[in-house]
């Protein structure tokens, strides 16, 4: 660029070394007194010429020379001024003298309408000195400039150039063209001038018709010097005719005007002008227009309707005053209307407007995509498939779809979403979701408003795959010598992908720690009712025919329908030595109510025996008996064998390696009368008409086989003669109510049992009373009940002779302070008059006392071995071969409502509310029963009773069968509680102890005084 620095540096080397100058020219520029030797820098400033400048290098050799020349380069000049060469209705061309003798890498053309406001329009990137500007406004003025551009940069323009366009035919259409009627066949239009006239107007035509579908061209014409407004005379009265109106210049006619409309009847609006239509929302679209000049309107009419293919659209009329806009509601989103609006006045409705369409806004889909379906493609991706909205529904454009999903069983239920989704996509694969895990899927398509409502949820479970944890807590147990049993527990939830169908137990003979062969695989399938709903399931196998004394490597591995997943850990185990195997038991009958057991070793045991284990006992009763005997013991006689019964007997032999396999045998002893007799307890329930009585089977060394009925016999105890019997099958209760019975009558009762070989002997008889006719089961209070309603009333208690008046409005009135077991009478007596009325008498017995003394507990051993408690008093005594009692919570076993005869305690069922829970083998319970009696609402009685009970409980296995009787015994009355005497005692008595305490210490005041 001119004005800028340049340094030029010249080096020179010899022997000796040189000096060195520079020189323009002639010219000197380094002085001789100041020449460097062998190097020297040249600084030239402001340079703004080329020149070149010599480097002179001098010794006593001689002198040599190198020239530098440095070239000054500056932006290009203006080219010359513009010349117009041709000029059209749109475009000017132009050429130009460059004006530099250096290149130019290219020309910009900068140009303007001088009648339009606005930045200049730059043409750039010419290579030649001639140019067409094309894409210009007819008969306009431009003003044009050309600049020259190098590597330097843009020169500065040249001088502008003025040139106008030509004309053209105009380009848009006369303005606000309006017609009124000046008489009943006259009319006058008037316009304004086009927009874009494109040239000087010479004039207009003005084309009208009663037929407005025809051609243009067969309309009637009126032509109109350059003037704003004409008249059509010679009309039709009372028709409607179409005008339109075009401009022209001298090169052609310009465009219709939209057609408007003028009814021949004098005094009718005209039609309203620039009739505009603008969506406001998706429900509504402002109109707008001007109205027409001169004209008084009373009101205006607008018609619309919906755009749509389906036929029979309905139409929609609205009148409303005078007004320039109008907001049509309550319309459907995204849907195009066509519009019509008409003036009204005293004489008519003038003629109606144009149509005119608008299209709503767009608004969200008010339904959710259709036919939504989910299915799992693999473990861990969904495939998704929908159909789009209804058409109705879109309301709008579809932008897109976004569906959003979220685990139902999973630890990570976070809510996520798959977005942008594009419209015309229907389907989409969720991908790197969790393992057999159900996700709740929905999907929602949008607009450019927002999204619209969900779809239905639908649920759907990832597909199976390989479990991906081991089952956990893998546990080996060596049974024997060639057995072990392997226990686990299910894998962990989250890692068993897929429903577990079952399990494989690899194991594996290991010699020095490394395999022997090939793994053995036990294979455990799960039922369909076994198969997993959480992880903590637990399983065993036994796993026998192994070598004795050898290591065996154990791993198990769940499998889904996929296949099977992670082993576990492996475990290592040692089977035990070789056990003896089966001894040779044979059991032989001997005399009554004993067997001999005989045994010899196994044939392989010579020299391993070292002693036997006898289990035996009855089949039906748990636990065996276990006996221990040395190795030269071979028999043993059980003793107190029972008659019907089955036996089983089990022997092992016993090594250094431990038990071997058992002998098993079982020996069945025939049937026989029953040699003893059914216990009957007391009856649970007696009225005047029957009696309720239980009882207990015979004890089994009694029995003598299976009962198979029983025979009841009866009479009453004044008469003698033949009894009356009833067979009864047995049953659990084994309970039986006698009916028809005498009241206040005695009857002995007794029982026997049979077998298949006969009946045994008859219970020592029980006798039994039956209650009063009118006896009342409670012990003091009495409730008189039930009499017509009366104005006042008395009762009266004829054995005391006491009265007591009741309200006429009562039907019931409780009586107090009887006296237990005593036979009451009382009347009734309404009282209407002084002379009185009739009287109602009954007579009623209060029940005994209940419960006045609590169970003891007495223990005693029948004959048969089995343990009978009779509960005297509640004290605790340590049985034989029992182990330490454990401090065990008290609990409730069952509750009754009515209280059956026997009850066996540990059978792990559930009474109104209460778990009997199992018994522990080996532990001491000690067991009572509570009466817990309440009043009844309806009844209003006191029952403060208490009842003694003596239970027995019989031991059957790990279970006890608990039985009682209850005898009714009175004790002292207690007397009634006023209310309210308890919380005065709480008051009266700190009282009374503040007095004694001043008392007290006024007393110890004196005595020191």
């Amino acid at each position: 660029m001119p004005g800028g620095n340049v340094n030029i540096t010249c080096v020179a080397v010899g022997s000796p070394m040189p000096y060195v100058k520079w020189m323009q020219g002639a010219e000197d520029l380094t002085p001789e007194d100041d020449m460097p030797v062998g190097r020297n820098v040249l600084e030239l400033t402001d340079v703004k010429d080329s020149a070149n400048y010599t480097c002179v290098a001098m010794s006593s050799l001689g002198v040599i020379e190198a020239v530098a020349q440095i070239t000054v380069k500056s932006l290009p000049k203006a080219p010359g001024t513009p010349i117009v060469t041709e000029v059209t209705a749109t475009s000017i061309t132009i050429t130009w003298d460059s004006g530099n003798p250096d290149p130019v890498s290219y020309y910009v053309i900068e140009y303007k309408s001088k009648s339009q406001d606005g930045p200049y329009q730059i043409k750039e990137d010419i290579t030649t000195t001639r140019y067409s500007i094309g894409g210009l406004s007819p008969n306009s003025e431009y003003e044009i400039w050309v600049s020259a551009v190098n590597t330097i940069g843009q020169g500065p323009h040249s001088e502008s150039v003025v040139t106008r366009t030509g004309e053209q035919a105009p380009a848009s259409a006369p303005r606000n063209v309006q017609a009124r009627m000046l008489s009943a066949s006259t009319m006058i239009i008037q316009w304004e001038e086009p927009v874009e006239p494109n040239g000087q107007i010479r004039g207009y035509r003005v084309y009208y018709t009663m037929e407005p579908d025809q051609p243009v061209s067969n309309w009637q014409k009126h032509n109109v010097d350059d003037s704003l407004l004409t008249t059509v005379s010679s009309l039709l009265e009372h028709e409607t005719y179409t005008v339109r109106v075009l401009a022209f210049t001298s090169v052609g006619d310009g465009p219709l005007s939209d057609p408007i409309q003028v009814k021949t009847q004098q005094g009718v609006p005209g039609q309203p002008m620039n009739f505009r239509a603008e969506a406001k929302s998706e429900s509504s679209i402002l109109l707008t227009w001007s109205p027409s000049r001169q004209d008084i309107i009373l009101k205006y009419e607008l018609l619309y309707k919906e755009v749509s293919n389906k036929p029979g659209s309905p139409e929609f009329l609205k009148t409303f005053d005078p007004v320039t806009s109008y907001l049509v509601k309550d319309l459907n989103p995204n849907t195009e209307y066509v519009f019509q609006l008409a003036a009204r006045s005293a004489l008519g409705l003038g003629a109606p407007t144009p149509e005119v369409r608008e299209r709503t806004l767009q608004s969200k889909p008010s339904a959710p995509p259709q036919d939504v379906k989910c299915v799992s493609t693999r473990s861990t991706a969904i495939l998704v498939s929908w159909r789009p909205p209804p058409a109705e529904s879109q309301n709008g454009v579809l932008e897109g779809y976004s569906i959003r999903y979220r685990a139902l069983d999973s630890e990570d239920m976070e809510l996520r979403e798959v977005n942008n989704i594009p419209p015309t996509t229907n389907q989409i694969l969720l991908e790197s979701l969790e393992k057999w895990t159900e996700y709740r899927i929905t999907l929602v398509a949008y607009t450019v408003v927002g999204p619209g409502p969900e779809s239905s949820p639908v649920i759907v479970r990832t597909d199976e795959d390989v479990p991906s944890a081991p089952p956990r807590k893998v546990e080996v147990e060596v049974l024997n010598s060639t057995a072990i049993q392997v226990f686990w527990r299910s894998p962990i939830r989250k890692g068993q992908h897929g429903q577990i169908r079952g399990y494989q137990v690899h194991y594996v003979r290991l010699e020095n720690g490394e395999a022997n062969g090939l793994p053995q695989i036990k294979d455990v399938m799960l039922a369909d009712a076994q198969w997993e709903t959480d992880d903590t399931a637990e399983y065993e196998m036994v796993i026998a025919g192994l070598q004795p004394e050898t290591a065996y490597s154990i791993t198990v591995a769940a499998y889904t329908m996929k296949g099977d997943g992670a082993r576990s850990k492996p475990k290592l185990v040692v089977t035990k030595g070789a056990v003896p195997g089966k001894p040779i038991l044979s059991i032989h009958p001997t005399q009554e109510n004993t067997l001999l057991v005989k045994w010899e070793p196994p044939l392989d045991a010579e020299g391993q025996v070292l002693g036997y284990r006898l289990q035996f006992g009855r089949k039906d009763i748990d636990p065996l008996a276990t006996l221990e005997f040395a190795a030269q013991e071979d028999k043993y006689t059980a003793t107190n064998i029972h008659k019907g019964a089955t036996y089983v007997f089990k022997l092992s032999v016993k090594s250094r390696a431990g038990f071997g396999e058992e002998a098993v045998q079982e020996f069945t002893i025939p049937e026989d009368v029953p040699k003893g007799y059914p216990q009957i307890l007391e009856a649970s329930n007696i009225t005047s008409r029957s009696v309720q009585f239980s009882w207990m089977p015979p004890v089994l060394a009694e029995r003598n086989g299976v009962i198979v009925k029983y025979t009841v016999a009866y009479r009453e105890a004044s008469i003698s003669g033949n009894l009356q019997e009833k067979e009864l099958l047995p049953s659990p209760e084994n309970s039986y109510t006698l009916n028809g019975l005498k009241p206040n009558t005695a009857y002995d009762v007794k029982i026997r049992a049979h077998t298949s070989k006969g009946a045994g002997p008859y219970s020592p008889t029980v006798q039994y009373r039956t209650f009063l006719l009118d006896q009342v089961q409670s012990r003091q209070p009495f409730l008189i009940d039930s009499w017509a309603e009366q104005l006042r009333s008395q009762i009266r208690q004829e054995n005391t002779g006491q009265e007591i008046e009741v309200d006429g409005r009562m039907t019931k009135k409780l009586i107090t302070n009887l006296k237990p077991h005593t036979s009451y009478r009382f009347s009734l007596t309404p009282r209407r008059s002084d002379k009185g009325d009739l009287q109602q008498k009954v007579e009623v017995m209060t029940a005994a006392n209940m419960l006045s003394k609590k169970p003891m507990v007495a223990y005693r051993h029948e004959m048969d071995g089995n343990l009978i408690q009779e509960i005297s008093r509640l004290q605790r005594r340590s049985l034989r071969h029992s182990r330490q009692l454990d401090l065990h919570k008290p609990y409730i076993a069952a509750r009754f409502h009515s209280l059956p005869s026997a009850f066996v305690l540990g059978d792990m069922k559930r009474y109104d509310g209460f778990e009997n829970k199992a018994l522990e083998a080996g532990q001491k319970y000690v067991v009572f029963v509570l009466a817990v009696l309440r009043a009844n609402e309806a009844v209003s009685l006191h029952l403060d009773l208490q009842m003694c009970l003596t239970c027995k409980v019989r031991l059957l296995g790990e279970m006890a069968l608990v039985a009682w009787n209850a005898r009714w015994e009175p004790f002292a009355d207690p007397q009634p509680k006023i209310e309210g005497e308890e919380g005065l005692i709480w008051v009266i008595g700190p009282v009374l102890a503040v007095v004694f305490i001043i008392c007290i210490v006024i007393a110890i005041l004196l005595y020191k005084k």
